[in-house]
């Protein structure tokens, strides 16, 4: 549901400039046919690979068809356009034919394991194209890594009866998760070709790539493609438990898209696959996941509690300050006064505030209620975070592991607006060891920091256990604060390490 960091985003050219002048892979033979990839030292590059169908003309918002197969080797030396999207922060080009993958891994891999990257971006922006999310350092590490496109917006998130009535399963509206799914596919049959091991695939996300982790955690489609999930402040794509059931509701989904085709004169479905792009993004639309009856059963609460989630390790977290970036979308205004504060606070929750919530969080002055309403956001967010974990560990039989993300990096140069401080992706960078991307005079700590969140995060990737030779223990969730992993030096631990009181929220939280 939340947007990416712009100021990382819009940094530097998409990677495909930096690899022009490197030498061509030998052939590796995939689904649809052969490729040839860039290798540059010790990694091998392998971008704008199809893993499905272009979903255009009547395959437009159908669930991804297999790829089509071509002819002779197939240059993978570019990246392919972004999906088609209204995020400005994403640069062109943008299409419907977006469905490929990108593979970085080492030169000589056998059976390593595999990290699968879901970008994030609100489910209505983000390409798996962004710098920052170059996978050369983690695989030096030995982990193959792939990032994957699925659609966003109208594309990705589009609920009609006539879609419904098409489909096999009766379902409709989740169409990216699907995408996903699809490549998940993808990656078991083929990571082996890259010297992968199919057997060992991690799923990681951001933001809204982290609640897609949460979705295929709860998928019955995704069993069995993946055996361990890393979802970095991302768990509002699906609804925690029965009361929050009602935004998520299919029926009220399909009366959406009914609207939609509606205001757009479109009769039937076969007039909205007609219509243009640009014709279809112009109005507004809120992407959202649905509780579909196919990709997505119920809540998750219910979910764990009948043993029905992919029952994998799980690692997840969230930043100490990314309320700021987060609290004007959540809620829908950046206006947060006293007069609208306890108003504010009900549409956050989902529900009227107790009077514990308010006196924790009060909003007397308007300059108490901004902060109030940032930090409920933030522990708000880490209370889903902490919840999600806490099943995991109640109802599941793996171990889930959970950090809270307190170090505040070094500032950058020029202004920072979005995603400042330990804000809302401010570790994305870390755990992909790519400060160097960025010009900021960054401290000892915070590479010392990189280069360890990376080697925790490849650790979990090949055992399902964030612990490894040389790295600070550190311990399976159990739903208590002692447990989670305070990530920051002193002074960030002092400044930003108190945890909430997370059974404001919840009774089965962390506490």
């Amino acid at each position: 549901m939340t947007s990416m960091r712009t100021t990382a985003l819009v940094a530097g050219c998409l990677l495909a400039c930096t690899a022009q002048a490197a030498q061509v892979t030998a052939p590796v033979t995939v689904t649809g046919g052969r490729i040839v990839g860039t290798q540059a030292g010790d990694v091998n590059t392998f971008l704008g690979v199809p893993f499905a169908a272009p979903p255009v003309g009547n395959l437009r918002w159908r669930a991804p068809q297999r790829v089509v197969p071509w002819l002779g080797v197939k240059e993978a030396r570019a990246f392919a356009p972004a999906c088609a999207q209204t995020a400005p922060w994403v640069p062109n080009p943008k299409s419907e034919d977006c469905l490929y993958l990108n593979v970085w891994t080492p030169a000589h891999a056998r059976k390593l394991p595999v990290i699968v990257w879901i970008h994030g971006g609100g489910f209505y922006g983000g390409t798996a194209a962004m710098p920052m999310f170059d996978g050369a350092a983690l695989a030096r590490r030995g982990v193959v890594v792939v990032t994957i496109n699925y659609r966003l917006g109208i594309f990705g998130f589009f609920a009609h009866p006539e879609l419904t009535a098409e489909s096999p399963h009766e379902a409709s509206g989740n169409q990216a998760i699907e995408d996903q799914i699809a490549a998940l596919r993808w990656v078991k049959d083929n990571a082996a070709a890259f010297g992968g091991d199919p057997a060992r695939v991690t799923i990681m996300g951001e933001s809204a790539g982290g609640e897609s982790v949460a979705i295929l955690v709860a998928s019955p489609l995704a069993r069995g493609l993946f055996q361990r999930a890393i979802s970095e402040s991302g768990n509002d794509g699906v609804p925690m438990d029965a009361s929050e059931n009602a935004p998520f509701d299919r029926k009220a989904a399909e009366a959406e898209g009914l609207a939609f085709a509606k205001a757009a004169g479109a009769a039937h479905l076969a007039d909205l696959r007609a219509l243009s792009v640009a014709a279809l993004q112009k109005p507004a639309w809120a992407p959202h996941p649905i509780v579909d009856g196919h990709v997505l059963r119920e809540d998750l609460t219910t979910t764990y509690r009948n043993h029905r989630q992919n029952d994998v390790p799980l690692l997840a977290g969230w930043n100490a300050e990314e309320g700021k970036d987060l609290a004007p979308e959540l809620v829908g205004t950046d206006k947060f006064t006293a007069a609208s504060h306890r108003a504010l606070v009900a549409k956050l929750l989902g529900h009227a505030p107790s009077a514990a919530v308010l006196a924790m969080y009060p909003g007397a002055t308007d300059a108490q209620a901004k902060a109030s309403i940032e930090q409920l956001t933030n522990d708000w967010w880490g209370w889903r975070m902490t919840h999600w974990a806490g099943l995991q560990a109640r109802y599941g039989r793996a171990k889930p592991y959970v950090y809270y993300f307190a170090h505040r990096p070094t500032e950058p140069v020029t202004p920072c607006g979005y995603g400042c401080g330990a804000g809302h992706g401010a570790e994305i960078q870390y755990v992909f060891d790519h400060l160097g991307q960025d010009a900021r005079p960054w401290s000892a700590y915070d590479r010392r920091l990189a280069a360890r969140l990376a080697d925790t995060w490849a650790a979990f990737a090949r055992t399902g256990d964030p612990n490894g030779k040389g790295l600070p223990a550190w311990p399976a969730f159990d739903g208590t604060a002692s447990t989670i992993v305070r990530i920051g030096d002193e002074a960030d631990l002092r400044a930003r390490g108190k945890l909430p009181d997370f059974s404001l929220f919840g009774p089965e939280a962390g506490h």
